[in-house]
C-alpha cells in the first residue's frame, strides 16, 4: 500500500488497479508543457505511476525506467488535452545538474504539446525551480 499526494489530496494506493485514480485526479488538472515531479524513496512506484499514465492515454509501448538511458519518450496515439508526447526522466545517477544539459530539456519542452515525469527531481532542483509556475509535484510514500 501507498499514500499518494497531488496537490495536497491523499490518494491511497493499494494495488495495480489503484493508479488509476492518481491518473485521473492528475489528468484534471494537466496542461501541456506541465513537469511532473515524482518524488518517493526507491521501489516507491514512480515509474509504476508513469505506467499507468501511459497505459491510460492509450501508449501500448513497454514503459520503462530511463535509470541508464537518463530520458525516454513516448508518442500518444491520440492528442489528450492538447498532450502528444510524454517524455520520462530519471535524474537518479545525475550527480550535478551538468550532467543533464546534454538531455536539452527546455528544448524538449518547448514544442508545448508534451510533458515531462522527472523521478528524483531533488537531483536537478535549480533546473525545476526555473518552471515553479508548470511542476506538479507528485508525492508518493511507502
Amino acid at each position: 500500500m501507498r499514500t499518494v499526494f497531488v496537490q495536497g489530496k491523499k490518494i491511497i494506493v493499494q494495488d495495480e488497479k489503484s493508479w488509476g485514480v492518481v491518473v485521473k485526479e492528475v489528468k484534471k488538472i494537466l496542461l501541456p508543457g506541465m513537469i511532473l515531479t515524482l518524488q518517493g524513496p526507491l521501489g516507491a512506484g514512480k515509474t509504476t505511476f508513469v505506467q499507468a499514465f501511459a497505459k491510460d492515454v492509450g501508449i501500448e509501448k513497454n514503459i520503462v525506467s530511463p535509470t541508464f538511458s537518463l530520458m525516454r519518450s513516448y508518442i500518444l496515439p491520440k492528442r489528450v488535452k492538447g498532450i502528444k508526447r510524454i517524455i520520462h526522466v530519471d535524474a537518479y545517477r545525475i550527480e550535478n545538474e551538468k550532467d543533464m544539459l546534454a538531455l536539452d530539456l527546455s528544448e524538449e519542452l518547448a514544442d508545448n504539446m508534451s510533458i515531462l515525469f522527472i523521478e528524483w527531481p531533488e537531483n536537478i532542483s535549480r533546473w525545476v525551480s526555473q518552471y515553479a509556475g508548470l511542476v506538479l509535484c507528485i508525492e508518493i510514500m511507502l
